[in-house]
């Protein structure tokens, strides 16, 4: 698939499996920095690895921040975070209480 397995990257992937869903949530779940997460998530995007949506403007102006890009893994990237898992064992911290993510769905 053209990915190189570093540490980063098995923990970004790790997370999306996780059902964390969004950037930061990434970057806090993982202590990767997120000048690392977001290039990661855009080239699994490229890959067709990860889908990513973005939410209603609304919601985040509603909730005084900028709209976030959610992702999420496709089917085409089990095989990825089946390798992620066995190659790194990355401690996630716990997921965010809201538990919804962009499709309206608890990310399970």
């Amino acid at each position: 698939m053209g990915i190189r397995m570093t540490f980063a990257t098995a923990a970004v992937i790790q997370a999306l499996a996780a059902g964390y869903r969004y950037g930061f949530d990434i970057v806090e779940a993982t202590g990767v920095r997120g000048g690392t997460v977001y290039p990661i998530l855009r080239r699994l995007e490229a890959k067709g690895l990860v889908s990513a949506e973005w939410e209603d403007a609304e919601i985040g102006r509603e909730e005084g921040r900028p709209s976030r890009r959610y992702y999420r893994l496709t089917a085409a990237a089990a095989a990825l975070a089946s390798e992620a898992a066995q190659r790194f064992r990355v401690p996630l911290g716990p997921l965010p209480s809201s538990g919804i993510d962009a499709w309206g769905g608890t990310g399970e």
